[in-house]
């Protein structure tokens, strides 16, 4: 890392520092920092993560701890294994942890996330499906491994490969440094293996999630169990009109001018939807349009808006916008999710 100096146009080295040198310890430093500020530190990883809990026994059998259990956007387990050097056992260890928490239930979940947050089950539960976007049933059906280093062993990383292309196994592997400029540290973290090209690959290729057993005969017996008559009303209106729908995970694709823009889940006594794609003053437009109930926020880093609906006036004014105003609008910013009906 090179620090730049505009005014003597220069570029200036930092000073490199191993972890344990800076007196930097796994558990009650690294690990307390990536708990504390989450977001930038997956965000240097290029992930979007949940974190489910940390020092996790994954198996009454074992008393080993896994460093930090999160989930990804697509549901799958993320086994995060960290270490301030390097050690030959670290993959094999996240492997042996990412089978044990491969047979969690969802409960396992959302109890241990609860342990972390200190929120009631119940409140875990709607913030991970507004996190994943969709109904529990995803959750956990993959497992990734995350391993976090200085320095990586050879046989770490060619057993990586190995995993990788011959058994799709997901193993990332990523390099910490520590650089400072005399008064302020800064911490770099950069994906060794895959490189970032195949890992872009990857992902593509296994975008789409498993499929699941729905636990509903048909959508008149899904609908059956919500509390809101209102909802039940809009989603059997727009089932009558061919959306395309998710029955499994109780969903369905609203689309505008040809754009499949908002992806609707029913819950127990309101909608959630993703708005996936941006456009000029989208909060404010549906602000304007809704009950405080809403809560129109800002998602995925940007690329999405996130609201609720509820009342029989917001389900209303939603069906307006996407019937009048929203056919003429134009992206600012498309999610790569969005897709164009031929």
């Amino acid at each position: 890392m090179l620090r730049i100096d505009r005014k003597a146009r220069i570029l200036q080295a930092l000073t490199q520092r191993s972890l344990p040198d800076a007196g930097l310890l796994e558990r009650s430093d690294l690990q307390a920092m990536i708990k504390a500020s989450p977001d930038a530190f997956f965000a240097e990883l290029g992930e979007h993560l949940l974190i489910v809990g940390d020092e996790i026994r994954p198996d009454d059998f074992v008393d080993d701890r896994i460093d930090l259990l999160a989930i990804d956007e697509r549901g799958a387990a993320v086994v995060i294994e960290l270490k301030r050097g390097s050690h030959k056992l670290q993959l094999l260890q996240a492997v042996a942890y990412a089978g044990m928490v491969a047979k969690w239930d969802k409960l396992r979940f959302l109890s241990e996330r609860s342990r972390l947050t200190g929120k009631p089950v119940e409140v875990i539960e709607d913030e991970v499906e507004e996190f994943i976007g969709g109904d529990l049933a995803i959750l956990n059906q993959t497992q990734r491994i995350c391993l976090l280093a200085e320095n990586f062993e050879y046989e770490v990383l060619v057993a990586a490969e190995w995993l990788n292309e011959r058994y799709s196994v997901d193993v990332r592997c990523s390099r910490l440094s520590l650089s400072s400029d005399g008064t302020t540290e800064f911490l770099a973290c950069t994906v060794i293996f895959p490189p970032p090209e195949i890992t872009e690959h990857a992902v593509r290729r296994g975008s789409l999630r498993p499929t699941t057993v729905s636990r509903w005969n048909s959508w008149d017996e899904a609908l059956g169990e919500l509390g809101n008559p209102a909802m039940v009303e809009y989603f059997q209106r727009q089932l009558e009109a061919g959306v395309v729908n998710n029955l499994s995970r109780r969903f369905i694709t609203v689309s505008v001018a040809g754009r499949r823009w908002f992806r609707i889940s029913a819950r127990k006594r309101r909608a959630y939807v993703w708005q996936m794609g941006r456009f000029q003053n989208d909060r404010k437009f549906w602000k304007d349009r809704f009950s405080n109930e809403a809560d129109v926020t800002e998602m995925a880093e940007g690329r999405r808006l996130r609201f609720y609906l509820a009342s029989e006036l917001d389900f209303k004014r939603f069906e307006e916008a996407c019937k009048g105003e929203l056919s003429s609008v134009a992206l600012l910013q498309a999610d790569e999710h969005l897709e164009d009906e031929s």
